[in-house]
């Protein structure tokens, strides 16, 4: 089971089709998954968005409670 936050999951669940999925299998497959959302919150210019500081922060979450 992977630990995170109940906003972790909610920010998930919004953005990642495949949640389900993914809680039943590693870790680092979900921080994958989470790491493409960053990327995705790149503008233009390769400045971070809120969508990228956002994923940034469930990235850490859940990389520090597993």
């Amino acid at each position: 089971m992977i630990n995170m936050t109940p906003q972790d999951e909610k920010f998930l669940r919004k953005h990642l089709t495949n949640f389900d999925e993914l809680m039943h299998g590693t870790v680092d497959n979900i921080l994958s998954e989470v790491y493409d959302i960053t990327i995705e919150g790149l503008d233009e210019n390769d400045d971070p968005t809120d969508l990228y500081f956002e994923a940034q922060k469930v990235y850490d979450s859940i990389y520090l409670l597993n």
